[in-house]
């Protein structure tokens, strides 16, 4: 009998994988598909600085708003129908895309998809967390790293050929309809995707995490030193990282004329060597340890943003999605890693929540930031701005890792950040 269950655990695992395959796949397109061409569109709408600095910041502080409420998400009794309906009202929501730039007589396009934006995002935000929480109940530990290679790996290969076509389609047809009839077939493949995702086959037992509330967990998270100096890197390094987004849109467009075909060639450029750069960084990662890494990756990353304080043309923008793709492939992927060393077991859960929230929020406001620092001065100021802050979170990684701190003992652990 025991025999016979763990044969059928085992069938439904290679099932869930081959459907968390198909997934990722129309995940991937329906996403190239639109993301990479709505800051474009709301720049041709007349979107001002602060729209771009919301549209930038939204995808983060919509993560944090999820994280806050993952104690309420992730013990409802059927995790996987809410997180199917979350889906659902997301990949509809990109039909209010299409319907704006349907609607030539509409006032204030821009402020309606911002608008429009920020509610997508909302629960796209708690799908991703329900979804996260779900792997534990699709895949067993020993699968896990396999089901997330191959989903990373069919979303980014399916995207860099979707985006590199849609981008080639709206500069061939020109106008509004163009973003109206990718919108729509965008929304199309969320329903897809959806639909797919409805077929997993979850176990039925309970998610195996205890249930805590803010309130009694704060407190004990604070008292982690590890923790505490990890988020406290991380939040900085968040706010210089965010900066960047609008005013690297802002600057490909408005100052360099940059088409939805070269706002796809440069999504394609990212996804291309970060694929490549991928196994090299874990490579080097059985190596190095990853506390000694994340700082390395860090720092690499400011060679993005200091690459337009150089005014870059549209074809040297490219070199800045090169560096961003290879330097940003190492920190996702350490960045992660690193937080699983220092959160504490028994909290790990809202440890995560809590480091969400922490650099979601921060994330956002630098974002937003970067619409002050245009405003009061210049786009290259934000650009400078941006980089220098990078170098600085990547220096705060190497202090969290304690290699920087006094020789002398301290007189409690609560004593030092």
């Amino acid at each position: 009998m025991i025999e016979s269950e763990h044969a059928t655990q085992r069938s439904d695992e290679r099932y869930n994988l081959k459907i968390n395959t198909l997934n990722g796949l129309l995940k991937g397109a329906g996403g190239q598909l639109v993301n990479p061409f709505l800051g474009i569109d709301a720049i041709r709408l007349g979107a001002p600085n602060l729209f771009l600095g919301i549209i930038s910041s939204i995808p983060y502080m919509a993560g944090g708003l999820a994280a806050l409420l993952s104690p309420w998400l992730v013990h409802r009794k059927n995790l996987h129908q809410t997180t199917v309906w979350l889906f659902l009202v997301a990949r509809l929501s990109i039909l209010l895309f299409a319907w704006i730039n349907w609607d030539s007589h509409l006032h204030h396009a821009a402020l309606w998809l911002m608008l429009a934006i920020v509610w997508s995002n909302l629960p796209g935000a708690l799908a991703t967390l329900s979804w996260q929480a779900m792997t534990t109940k699709l895949f067993s530990p020993d699968m896990r790293s396999t089901a997330v290679m191959w989903r990373q790996w069919g979303m980014s290969g399916i995207g860099v050929v979707v985006v590199l076509l849609a981008g080639w389609a709206i500069d061939n047809n020109p106008g509004t309809k163009s973003y109206v009839a990718l919108y729509v077939l965008g929304a199309l493949m969320g329903i897809a995707e959806v639909a797919v995702y409805r077929r997993f086959r979850p176990s039925p037992e309970p998610l195996d995490i205890p249930e805590t509330t803010w309130r009694t967990a704060l407190p004990e998270l604070w008292r982690s030193l590890s923790l505490r100096r990890f988020i406290i890197a991380s939040v900085v390094f968040y706010y210089g990282w965010l900066m960047l987004w609008p005013a690297s849109l802002r600057y490909q467009v408005s100052v360099d004329h940059a088409t939805n075909g070269w706002m796809a060639i440069y999504t394609a450029v990212n996804a291309i060597f970060t694929l490549m750069a991928l196994p090299l960084w874990r490579r080097l990662n059985r190596r190095v340890a990853t506390a000694n890494l994340l700082p390395w990756a860090s720092v690499l990353m400011s060679l993005t943003p200091a690459i337009y304080l150089f005014h870059p043309s549209l074809p040297a923008i490219i070199l800045a999605n090169v560096t961003g793709g290879i330097a940003g492939a190492g920190f996702n992927l350490l960045i992660n890693v690193r937080l699983m060393e220092v959160v504490p077991d028994k909290l790990r859960t809202m440890a995560v929540g809590l480091n969400t929230v922490a650099t979601g929020i921060m994330g956002g406001i630098g974002a937003l930031s970067a619409v002050a620092f245009i405003h009061w001065g210049s786009l290259m100021t934000a650009f400078l701005i941006s980089t220098v802050v990078r170098v600085i979170g990547g220096a705060l990684f190497l202090w969290a890792t304690g290699h920087l701190s006094p020789s002398w003992p301290l007189s409690s652990p609560s004593a030092s950040l």
